[in-house]
């Protein structure tokens, strides 16, 4: 009688045997090789996350304030280099800035305290910040997800002759004098830093802002504190604000009552603010 074929061996190996299989070969991986795959992965990371344009001009900021961050800090700097999705520094902000004032008889800037700064945007809305115990002012993304640009400002009674094409932080445009700008750069101004690229920082006149433009009373710090280029510290080309004293742009806004404002052109500039308001008295530019 013909024997049957015992088939049970070619149904492959047991479980058994594969669990010892599958041990051998973890056995047979080195630990570096483990490590070696964390790192690739680690580096592949970081790689995807890094922008070198923005993370350059981070790590040339100047060394965080004292008192540590708070709204007050950082003024005359670029706040939404941190202040955005890429570094996350809270609040994330959709535009920011610092607003000074000059002794004319000492040429030192001065941070200026209660003036609304008014951004409008291409579609016609408008927002208004005011300025804080710096200077500084921002508007938070969540007040204004939807701002379409160019923008322009107006500080006070003062308008932007020029648009801000996509620049949220004012010292994108706005530098004020850090001593190794006017030691490596003859134009630059070493009171406001203005030059051949920057507008150089935002001026006012606290003396003339209208009553409607004041978010309470008008104050000017003590020259050369918030940021003030004449304090001789901040980063190289760190700083600014926006209104008045800029490179002369194009177009220019009309004001309230029909008039074509003056003013500078600019951006933003520092991390801070006071609080956030809609609306806006002034016409649409």
């Amino acid at each position: 009688m013909r024997k049957v074929k015992n088939i049970t061996a070619a149904t492959g190996p047991t479980p058994r045997r594969t669990a010892r299989r599958r041990l051998d070969l973890l056995r047979r991986w080195p630990v570096w090789r483990s490590l070696l795959v964390l790192f690739a992965a680690a580096a592949l990371w970081s790689s995807c996350r890094m922008d070198p344009v923005i993370q350059d001009q981070i790590d040339k900021l100047p060394p965080e304030d004292a008192a540590g961050p708070s709204a007050e800090h950082r003024a005359g700097q670029p706040c939404v280099l941190c202040h955005s999705t890429y570094e996350a520094a809270e609040p994330e902000m959709a535009i920011g800035g610092t607003i000074y004032a000059q002794d004319l008889n000492t040429l030192q800037l001065a941070p200026v305290e209660g003036v609304f700064v008014t951004i409008y945007d291409s579609n016609g809305a408008s927002q208004k910040a005011c300025t804080n115990s710096a200077g500084n002012f921002y508007l938070e993304t969540s007040d204004w997800p939807d701002a379409a640009f160019p923008l322009t400002i107006r500080v006070g009674n003062r308008f932007m002759r020029s648009l801000i094409g996509r620049e949220r932080s004012c010292a994108g445009c706005h530098t004020l004098a850090t001593p190794s700008r006017v030691a490596n750069d003859p134009t630059v101004d070493a009171s406001t830093g203005q030059s051949r690229d920057s507008a150089g920082a935002v001026l006012v006149d606290p003396d003339n802002i209208p009553p409607e433009e004041r978010c309470g009373k008008i104050q000017v710090g003590s020259p050369g504190t918030g940021g003030a280029a004449a304090s001789g510290t901040g980063g190289a080309d760190a700083g600014g604000a926006a209104a008045t004293g800029g490179a002369p742009g194009t177009g220019g806004a009309a004001a309230t009552g029909g008039a074509p404002g003056t003013g500078g052109s600019g951006g933003a500039g520092a991390t801070g603010g006071g609080q956030a308001a809609t609306g806006g008295t002034g016409g649409t530019p």
